[in-house]
C-alpha cells in the first residue's frame, strides 16, 4: 500500500490540530506520530513532506532546536470564540445543536487553544427546544437558491404551551426571498402571490416547511430596506416619522436606525430625524423608554396614538 497520500493528511492534521508556537513538534515526535497510525516514514521523506505541505499553503515554521508548528491557521483564536459565543448566545438554535457547531468550529483550531475557549463557554438556558428549527432553515434557503416557494403552517403558543395553528390550520404558501436574524430571531421575508405584498415569519413559529417544485421570477427586494421599514420586525403601516431626540440618545438611535440616518441638530441639546417604518405599539413602546429625552413631531396620528396609550396605563395604575 503506498501510504505517501496517507502521510501528508496525517501530517496536516498533526500540525492543525497538536501544534502552536508554544507547543512545536520534533521530527522523532513527528515519526512516533505517524508510528503510532501505522506508518513508518524517514526523515528525508518527511522533509520532503513538509516542504510540500509549505508549498501547498501550510504556515508551518521550523525553530531550532524545539521544532516544527503551524503558525497561521484560516481562523485565529478569537474569531473562533466570537463564532462560539454568537451561537451560545442565539436561542433559536437548541442545546444539541450549539454543541454541535461549537465542536465543528473548535476543531478548525489546535487542542491547546480549544482547551482555553471551553474554559470560558456559557449555557444559554433560553435555548428552544425545537429540532425542527435548523431543518426548516435549510429548506427556506434551498427556496430561496432555487427561486421557488415554500407550504408551511403558522403557530402561536397557547396559555397551556400548545401549539395552535393560525387560519384554522390552512397552509401558508410564500416565495422566501431572505433570513434575517434580528432579535435573537430569524425570520423569514418573501412575497405572497395571494396578497401581492412582502412579509415576514418567524422561523420559530413556522412548521412543517415543504419546498415547493415550482420556479418563481424575482421581484425587486431591498432587504436593507425592508428591515429599516419594519421595526424591530413587527408589521404594521409603514409612515413618515419625525422625531426629536435629546443630544444623549445619540448613540441609541444610531444603534437602532444605523449611522447612515439623517441627523438634523437643531439646539445644542437635541436633535430630529426622520424616518419611514412601522407604527405599533412596539414602536411606541420602544419610544416611551425614553421618557422626556423624545418626543414625536409628526404624524400627528402616533402623537395622539401615545397619548391614549398613556392614559390607559394611566387606568390601570
Amino acid at each position: 500500500m503506498n501510504t505517501t497520500k496517507l502521510r501528508l493528511l496525517y501530517l496536516i492534521d498533526l500540525f492543525k490540530q497538536d501544534t502552536n508556537e508554544t507547543n512545536p513538534v520534533t521530527m522523532p515526535d513527528i515519526q512516533d506520530y505517524l508510528y503510532s497510525k501505522g506508518i513508518v516514514a524517514e526523515r528525508k521523506s518527511l522533509y520532503e513532506d513538509i516542504d510540500t505541505l509549505k508549498t501547498w499553503g501550510l504556515d508551518i515554521i521550523y525553530n531550532r532546536p524545539q521544532g516544527y508548528y503551524l503558525a497561521s491557521t484560516d481562523f485565529d483564536i478569537i474569531e473562533i470564540k466570537l463564532l462560539v459565543d454568537a451561537i451560545a448566545s442565539s436561542d433559536f438554535l437548541t442545546k444539541k445543536k450549539t454543541n454541535e457547531l461549537q465542536k465543528k468550529l473548535l476543531n478548525c483550531i489546535n487542542h491547546y487553544d480549544q482547551e482555553s475557549i471551553k474554559h470560558q463557554l456559557f449555557q444559554n438556558p433560553n435555548k428552544f427546544k425545537n429540532e425542527n428549527i435548523f431543518y426548516s432553515l435549510d429548506t427556506i434557503q434551498n427556496a430561496i437558491n432555487k427561486n421557488s416557494s415554500i407550504q408551511f403552517m403558522y403557530f402561536d403558543i397557547t396559555i397551556d404551551k400548545q401549539k395552535k395553528y393560525r387560519k384554522d390550520s390552512t397552509p401558508y404558501h410564500l416565495i422566501p426571498y431572505a433570513l434575517l436574524y434580528e432579535n435573537q430571531r430569524y425570520y423569514c421575508i418573501g412575497y405572497s402571490t395571494k396578497y401581492n405584498n412582502f412579509s415576514h415569519y418567524r422561523v420559530d413559529k413556522m412548521d412543517q416547511v415543504i419546498l415547493q417544485d415550482d420556479f418563481n421570477e424575482k421581484k425587486n427586494f431591498n432587504l436593507s430596506k425592508y428591515k429599516t421599514t419594519n421595526f424591530n420586525m413587527t408589521l404594521g403601516q409603514i409612515e413618515n416619522i419625525t422625531l426629536e431626540f435629546d443630544l444623549s440618545l445619540t448613540n441609541i438611535v444610531f444603534d437602532t436606525f444605523g449611522q447612515d440616518v439623517f441627523i438634523q441638530k437643531v439646539s445644542p441639546t437635541t436633535f430630529t430625524i426622520n424616518l419611514s417604518t412601522t407604527l405599533s405599539s412596539n414602536f411606541i413602546g420602544w419610544l416611551l423608554q425614553f421618557g422626556k429625552k423624545v418626543k414625536v413631531l409628526s404624524p400627528s396620528s402616533l402623537i395622539e396614538d401615545i397619548k391614549h396609550l398613556i392614559d390607559e396605563v394611566q387606568e390601570v395604575y
